[in-house]
């Protein structure tokens, strides 16, 4: 049997004063392990202060949001007019960053027809559908348009060619601001230098305010022929209502259809001057 007091086991001081303010008792300690209760209490005040673990807060790694940081870039109409096709001017457009519209589109939006049209269609700015497919005029607007078209045996795989003032949808399908059609004014006409238009129907306010430089009313500019001149040549235009506007207001329908009539007169009869598909 192994003995309860073996005369090799022993405590330090500081050992024995830690169990005495615990209130353990130790009649198993040999006689010269004891301490006298001076000691015990001189070795608890000379014992150093035990720190207490500091907590640590849970690690909480908060998640960094993916900005995308875009440089706006200037565009010069010296540069753009430099562009020798429309293969190269799409390009441009569709890596252009001169205005916040950059940010937000799925993709820049170029024009779709023939070359040499004997009409270029303008509108204002690509809509949400034309930002998803990545056309210019698709759905109901786009739909109406092609029946106007049709309507003086015109059409955008035959004869026509459709476009618009800016190249990026604008949030929210708000209105072009100065600034967007200003950074796209550039790309428009070399598209129209390019395309080299027989006619041109400008649709909606802004399309036509944007190509004729003037702040006029729509009305006032719709009731009369107007013409821009494109390098060495003189184009003449019409102006009429948006397709999304008419199909809000189809009781202007008829006039829509008075402006068609005179854009059919100016393109001399028969209508048409067919091109290249792009």
């Amino acid at each position: 049997m192994t003995d309860p007091h073996p005369s090799t086991l022993s405590l330090s001081a500081l050992q024995i004063a830690w169990l005495a303010e615990l209130g353990i008792e130790k009649p198993w300690l040999p006689a010269q392990a004891a301490l006298p209760a001076q000691h015990v209490g001189e070795a608890v005040r000379k014992s150093p202060p035990q720190p207490r673990p500091a907590k640590q807060a849970p690690a909480v790694v908060a998640a960094k949001p993916v900005v995308q940081k875009i440089v706006q870039t200037t565009v010069t109409p010296e540069h753009v007019a430099s562009l020798a096709d429309f293969a190269a001017l799409s390009a441009a457009v569709h890596a252009c960053t001169a205005c916040g519209l950059c940010s937000a589109r799925q993709q820049a939006i170029m024009g779709e027809g023939v070359t040499q049209p004997a009409i270029m269609v303008v509108g204002e700015a690509p809509g949400e559908q034309d930002d998803r497919q990545g056309q210019a005029f698709v759905g109901r607007p786009g739909v109406l348009l092609d029946n106007m078209l049709a309507a003086i045996q015109s059409g955008r795989g035959h004869d026509a060619y459709v476009t618009t003032i800016i190249k990026c949808r604008p949030t929210g399908n708000r209105n072009p601001r100065p600034e967007e059609v200003a950074a796209c004014q550039p790309y428009l006409m070399r598209e129209i230098a390019l395309q080299q238009p027989f006619t041109i129907l400008a649709l909606g306010r802004f399309a036509a305010q944007a190509l004729l430089g003037s702040e006029e009313p729509l009305q006032a500019l719709r009731e009369r022929t107007h013409s821009i001149q494109v390098g060495a040549r003189t184009i003449p235009l019409v102006v009429s209502y948006n397709p999304s506007y008419l199909l809000s207001h189809p009781n202007e329908k008829a006039a829509a259809w008075k402006d068609l009539q005179r854009l059919k007169a100016l393109c001399r009869a028969p209508l048409g001057r067919s091109g290249q598909a792009n």
